[in-house]
């Protein structure tokens, strides 16, 4: 790595709607180099927004805008890139940046890939949804999982709750990564990736939460989730 404490860019081809959310912590705010697309869009203008630098790496292809990513990415010496990227990585960048791009997908892969995980969980009518954070390798949406979340599913929920609590989720998960990798603790072994010190014994979140910025992200972000006490939550 290029330094002793890690550097991270957030690459979108989305609105960036968790970036946004994320970057009100200081976790986030003091690990983030800086935020890349392809083209200007509501993601660069939220990161900008927060004083993060925006970049747009125009390219006619995804390999050309893959070769930009990774000449800058070299240039600034940025150790992890934080995926919101709607295409695959070429295999030139993937080799480059082994086990240093993460993704978060809104589903529990393998199972439910692609552009609209949650909703294809909801569709297949899975009794559990979730999120995954993994480590991007040589098959989209199938790569080495670092951390996962779980959501049962309640059809008397309105679904904009559902999916506003696998938002959280995503939100939470991205937080306490970032925390982990900042304290050196995540290691990987073959396809198997480990945290150091963690512990498996919430069910939601696995390993556990740590990050009080990450715990401290609750249903406040979504007032219609909160209820008086002895009514049914889905917080």
């Amino acid at each position: 790595m290029a330094s002793l404490q890690p550097s991270f860019v957030f690459v979108l081809s989305t609105t960036g709607s968790v970036m946004q959310r994320v970057l009100d912590t200081e976790t986030v705010r003091r690990a983030v180099h800086s935020a890349v697309a392809v083209a200007e869009g509501p993601a660069l203008v939220h990161a900008r927004a927060h004083g993060v630098p925006a970049v747009v790496l125009p390219a006619r292809t995804n390999e050309l805008f893959c070769q930009s990513l990774l000449d800058y990415v070299r240039k600034h010496e940025i150790d992890y890139i934080l995926s919101f990227y709607t295409q695959f990585y070429t295999d030139e960048i993937r080799q480059a940046l082994r086990d240093r791009i993460i993704n978060f997908h809104p589903s529990l892969l393998p199972a439910f890939k692609g552009m609209d995980g949650f909703g294809d969980g909801i569709d297949y009518f899975t009794k559990i949804i979730g999120t995954t954070v993994e480590l991007i390798k040589d098959v989209m949406d199938e790569g080495k999982i670092v951390m996962q979340t779980a959501c049962a599913v309640d059809r008397d929920v309105p679904l904009e709750e559902m999916r506003d609590r696998i938002f959280v989720q995503q939100c939470k998960t991205l937080i306490q990564v970032v925390d982990w990798l900042m304290q050196d603790r995540m290691r990987v072994e073959g396809d198997l990736v480990k945290i150091r010190g963690a512990r498996f014994t919430t069910p939601e979140f696995t390993p556990a939460l740590e990050n009080r910025e990450a715990i401290a992200l609750q249903s406040r972000m979504f007032p219609r989730q909160t209820v008086a006490a002895g009514e049914k939550t889905t917080a």
